[in-house]
C-alpha cells in the first residue's frame, strides 16, 4: 500500500518557523500592529484617493482629502461613543443598585424552587460588578492603544500612499513572479477594502434596527447600545452575542421581561437580515472562509493583538488565502481554509 512520505526535517523546519512568527509578532506587537492598522487604512483610503486622482485632482490634494475625511469621521465617531459611555458611567451606581435588586429576586426564586441558593454557587469573595469593570476597562485600553498610537500611524498612512508605487516594485521584485505579485496584490487589496467598506454599510443598517428596536424595547442608552453593537458586529459570531446580551440586560434591569424579550426578538431578527440579506447583498463572498477558520482566526488574532485583531481577523486571513491561493505548494493550505459548498 502506497503511503504518504513526510520528511521530519521539513516537519522540524516548518513548526520552528511557526513559533518565530508567532514570537515575532507577540513580541514585537507594538511595532507590528500601528504598521498592519496602517496598511489597512491606506488600503481602504486608496480607492478614493484613486478616484480623485482619475478627476484631474493632484496626488497630494487626493491623499489630503481622503486623509481630512477620515480623520473627521473617527472623531465624530469618538466623540459619540465617549459621550454615550460618559452618560452611561455617570448612571453607573443605578446600574449596580437595579441588579443586585434583580439578583436578590433571582436568589430567591432559586431557594424556593430549586432549593439552590447561587450566592454559594459562586465565591463570594469575587465581586462581579468589579469584574464586568475589569473587562470593559481592559477593552477600551486595547483601543486605547491605537489612539496612542495614532499620530505614527497618520504617518503612515500617508507615506504608504505617497510611496505605493516603491512597495509595490519592492514586492514584485522580490516574489520575482510578476503575474502572481500583481494577483496576490489585487486579490488582498479587494479583500480588505470590500470586506470592510461592505461591513460599515451593513453595521449602518444595524444601527437604525437596533436602535428602533432597542426605543421600543425601553433600553437606556439606547443610541450608545445600537452603536455597540453595530461596531461589534464586525467580529462574526461573539461580537453580536456581547453586543446584543449587554442590550438585554439593561433592558431587563430598567424595564423588566417584556422589554427584554421585545430586545431578544429585534435582535435575532437583526441577525437574519445581516445574514440572509445585507451580507450577501452587500460583500457576498468576498471572504469565502469556512466556518472554523473563521472562529479559528478571530481567536487567534485576538489573542495577539486584543479587540483590534478580532476586528481585523477576516481580512488579514483573508489576505493569507489570497497569498496561499497564488504562491507554488502552498494550494493545500489555501484549500483549508476556502469555504466548501456541499
Amino acid at each position: 500500500m502506497a503511503k504518504i512520505e513526510i520528511s521530519g526535517k521539513q516537519l522540524v523546519k516548518s513548526l520552528l518557523l511557526i513559533c518565530l512568527i508567532w514570537i515575532i509578532l507577540t513580541s514585537a506587537s507594538s511595532l507590528i500592529l500601528p504598521l498592519v492598522v496602517a496598511v489597512i487604512i491606506a488600503t481602504l483610503l486608496d480607492k478614493p484617493t484613486q478616484k480623485m486622482r482619475s478627476w484631474g485632482f493632484p496626488k497630494w490634494l487626493a491623499i489630503s482629502i481622503s486623509m481630512l475625511l477620515s480623520i473627521v469621521f473617527f472623531t465624530l465617531l469618538f466623540w459619540l461613543i465617549s459621550t454615550q459611555v460618559n452618560s452611561m458611567a455617570d448612571d453607573w451606581p443605578t446600574i449596580k443598585e437595579k441588579a443586585l435588586a434583580k439578583y436578590q429576586v433571582f436568589s430567591e426564586w432559586m431557594q424556593d424552587n430549586f432549593q439552590v441558593n447561587p450566592k454559594k454557587a459562586f465565591n463570594e469573595n469575587i465581586d462581579l460588578f468589579d469584574q464586568v469593570q475589569n473587562l470593559a476597562q481592559g477593552f477600551f485600553s486595547s483601543i486605547s492603544d491605537v489612539f496612542s498610537n495614532s499620530f505614527i500611524i497618520f504617518i503612515y498612512v500617508i507615506l504608504l500612499l505617497m510611496q505605493k508605487k516603491l512597495f509595490i516594485g519592492f514586492f514584485k521584485k522580490l516574489v520575482k513572479h510578476e503575474g502572481g505579485a500583481t494577483k496576490i496584490l489585487q486579490g488582498s487589496a479587494n479583500i480588505i477594502s470590500g470586506y470592510l467598506f461592505g461591513k460599515a454599510k451593513i453595521m449602518f443598517f444595524l444601527v437604525i434596527i437596533y436602535y428602533i428596536g432597542f426605543k421600543v424595547g425601553q433600553v437606556p442608552f439606547a443610541l450608545f447600545l445600537a452603536l455597540f453593537a453595530a461596531l461589534f458586529s464586525i467580529i462574526p459570531y461573539v461580537g453580536n452575542i456581547i453586543g446584543g446580551g449587554v442590550a438585554v440586560i439593561l433592558s431587563y434591569l430598567y424595564a423588566g421581561g417584556t422589554p427584554a424579550l421585545i430586545v431578544i426578538g429585534v435582535i435575532m431578527a437583526a441577525q437574519l437580515i445581516e445574514n440572509y440579506i445585507l451580507t450577501p447583498w452587500i460583500i457576498g463572498d468576498e471572504i469565502d472562509l469556512n466556518p472554523f477558520i473563521t472562529v479559528f482566526g478571530v481567536i487567534l488574532f485576538s489573542t495577539l493583538w486584543g479587540i483590534v485583531g478580532a476586528i481585523f481577523a477576516l481580512p488579514l486571513v483573508g489576505v493569507l488565502k489570497v497569498i496561499f491561493e497564488n504562491t507554488k505548494n502552498l494550494e493545500a493550505y489555501a484549500h483549508l481554509l476556502k469555504k466548501q459548498n456541499d
